[in-house]
C-alpha cells in the first residue's frame, strides 16, 4: 500500500510523542522447513506523558515520586528563608520537537518556588513570591492537575505550566505563602470519559439535524 503522502522526522517524533504507536511482530525462524524459534512482540513506544495518562508505567510514576521524595535536599536558601513544602512533580518544557513533563521536586518558601533536580543538582526553575500569579488549568493526564505561575521580574515577564498529583497541598502551601490560586477546579478528562463525551455530542448533533428534517 503506498503512503498518503510523504511525513518528515519532525511529524513522525510529533506523532510518537503526542499520540504513541503499538507495536506487534510475531515472528518464526525456521531451519529447513522446521520452525525452532519463536518471538510474539508487544510493544508501546510513547511519550511519558501519554503513557501515564492511559495508566501505562504507573507504577514507574509512583516509585519515582517515592524516590524523589525520600531523597534529602540540601540547599542553600536565602536569608530568613523557610521552606513550606517540598513535593514530586514535573515542569512543562517545550523546546522545538521536543515537548515533556520534567521531573523534580517544587519547593515552596517563605520567600519563593522552585524546581530542585537532583541531578545535576541544580535549580531549573525559580520564581519569587512577588508579583506571582497561580491559576488552575486543565490537566492534560489522568492523575495530575496543571497550574500556570505567571510572574513578573522587573520589567520582564514569564509564565510556565506545572503538574503535581498532590495539588490541594500544594495548594495550602501556597495559601500560607500568601498566594492564592485562582479558578475553579477542574477534575482530569479520562481517555473513556472523552469518548463518551463525544459519543454524546454525536448523538445531540444527530438529533438537531433529525428535528430540523
Amino acid at each position: 500500500m503506498e503512503p498518503e503522502r510523504d511525513s518528515s522526522l519532525v511529524e513522525i517524533l510529533d506523532r510518537l510523542l503526542n499520540k504513541g504507536a503499538v507495536l506487534n511482530a510475531d515472528l518464526i525462524i525456521t531451519v529447513a522447513g522446521i520452525p525452532l524459534i519463536g518471538l510474539n512482540l508487544r510493544a508501546a513506544l510513547a511519550s511519558m506523558e501519554t503513557m501515564l495518562e492511559y495508566g501505562v508505567m504507573e507504577d514507574w510514576d509512583r516509585n519515582s515520586r517515592e524516590q524523589y521524595a525520600r531523597q534529602e535536599i540540601k540547599l542553600k536558601l536565602l536569608p530568613g528563608e523557610e521552606i513550606l513544602l517540598k513535593t514530586f512533580g514535573y515542569l512543562w518544557q517545550d523546546e522545538g520537537v521536543i515537548s515533556n513533563w520534567v521531573p523534580g521536586i517544587w519547593n515552596i518558601t517563605s520567600q519563593r518556588i522552585f524546581l530542585w533536580l537532583r541531578s545535576p543538582g541544580k535549580i531549573l526553575f525559580e520564581a519569587s513570591l512577588e508579583n506571582l500569579q497561580v491559576i488552575r488549568l486543565q490537566a492534560l493526564t489522568v492523575e495530575k492537575w496543571a497550574l500556570e505561575l505567571n510572574f513578573f521580574e522587573g520589567s520582564a515577564q514569564g509564565s510556565a505550566r506545572i503538574s503535581l498529583s498532590d495539588m490541594g497541598e500544594f495548594e495550602e502551601a501556597l495559601l500560607r505563602a500568601g498566594i492564592v490560586v485562582a479558578g475553579a477546579r477542574i477534575d482530569p478528562i479520562k481517555p473513556n470519559q472523552m469518548a463518551t463525551r463525544a459519543r454524546g455530542s454525536i448523538r445531540d448533533s444527530f438529533a438537531l439535524d433529525r428535528s430540523i428534517h
